[in-house]
């Protein structure tokens, strides 16, 4: 995998999780009316920051995120894992970032 790509999944992933804390503290508060209008800009600013690190979308960036873990547990792809992994491979990849 491409070093830059990596950097760029690495830095996605930081993004993902900073959206995923402000998420969570929007609806600590239960639901209210204001929900949708306080969740579009969190959402816009995620999408907006992973376009900047050349993801076209969030599925694009998660597409690229598996990819990177099934390279990190020894397979040369995501669909390698896909048609050779073992249920222990399968067990750590459900322990990695997703």
């Amino acid at each position: 995998m491409d070093e830059k790509l990596k950097e760029n999944i690495l830095a996605g992933r930081s993004f993902v999780d900073e959206y995923r804390g402000e998420h969570t503290k929007l609806y600590d508060r239960g639901w209210h009316k204001g929900i949708p209008e306080e969740h579009t800009p969190l959402l816009n600013s995620l999408k907006n920051k992973l376009n900047a690190k050349s993801f076209d979308s969030i599925e694009d960036f998660f597409a690229a995120s598996d990819e990177l873990n099934a390279i990190e547990l020894g397979f040369n792809s995501f669909e390698d894992f896909n048609s050779r992994a073992s249920d222990e491979d399968q067990e750590a990849l459900d322990r990695m970032w997703h």
